[in-house]
């Protein structure tokens, strides 16, 4: 299973290039204006058809004195209009389950700067997990823009079978045409516990369609997976 994300991030990367090349007289959405990606939530609403965006992100884990190193991946594409794929892995080597996400924008504006989504998911297992059964969410996202000032996305997606939810929401600031500070919150509702976790960072818009970033996640409630880490990331756009 776990040869099964680099399958899929393969076939979508040839996809979206073709994508690319086939829809250049699409109007630009409202992402040219937007300002850079989260480190780690999803965006709320879908890319235009021949956009696409990965995001690379390398983290230092640190668990009852133990310190581990994995690396975060995040593709998103446009398919066709108002409907995009997102594929996303938390930690190739410790996150359990990789995700493959549909998302359809029912409802935004011209530029794509509000607005909201439905989407549906499957968790593949693709790293250490006892079962090897698919998990199967689906959820609702919302996009809320200060134009100059900031962008909110949010989402919560909710698995029926094992009672749970999951939730994430990012805040981006701009503070220059190259700085943007950054929140993000995420977590998950079971019957037994709710965990909720902060990440506080820094991003730099080095080119316009590079961004870097430094950013620290810390968990704010009892029930965690991890004390603290410590990522860097660098986010790349595609039209």
């Amino acid at each position: 299973m776990k040869n099964i994300k680099w399958l899929v991030l393969v076939v979508l990367v040839v996809t979206g290039t073709t994508l690319t090349v086939n829809a250049q007289e699409e109007e630009k959405s409202g992402m040219d204006d937007m300002f850079v990606h989260p480190f780690l939530a999803h965006m709320a609403l879908p890319d235009n058809p021949g956009e696409m965006s990965l995001r690379v992100t390398p983290f230092q884990e640190r668990f009852d004195g133990v310190i581990e190193q994995d690396l975060g991946l995040h593709l998103e594409a446009g398919l066709m209009r108002n409907l995009g794929i997102h594929i996303r892995s938390d930690g190739i080597k410790t996150s359990p389950y990789s995700e493959v996400m549909l998302m359809y924008s029912f409802l935004h504006d011209a530029s794509m700067s509000n607005g909201m989504s439905v989407f549906g998911q499957i968790s593949i297992p693709t790293g250490p997990v006892e079962s090897n059964a698919l998990k199967y969410l689906f959820g609702l996202s919302g996009r809320l823009t200060i134009p100059k000032i900031m962008v909110m996305d949010a989402n919560i997606h909710v698995n029926l079978a094992d009672k749970m939810a999951e939730y994430e929401s990012s805040f981006i600031l701009k503070a220059s045409e190259m700085i943007y500070p950054e929140l993000e919150l995420r977590g998950e509702i079971t019957e037994e516990a709710t965990s909720l976790y902060s990440l506080l960072g820094l991003k730099f818009r080095v080119a316009d369609k590079i961004a870097l970033g430094l950013g620290y996640q810390i968990p704010i409630t009892k029930e965690r997976e991890y004390d603290s880490q410590f990522l860097l990331t660098l986010g790349l756009a595609f039209h």
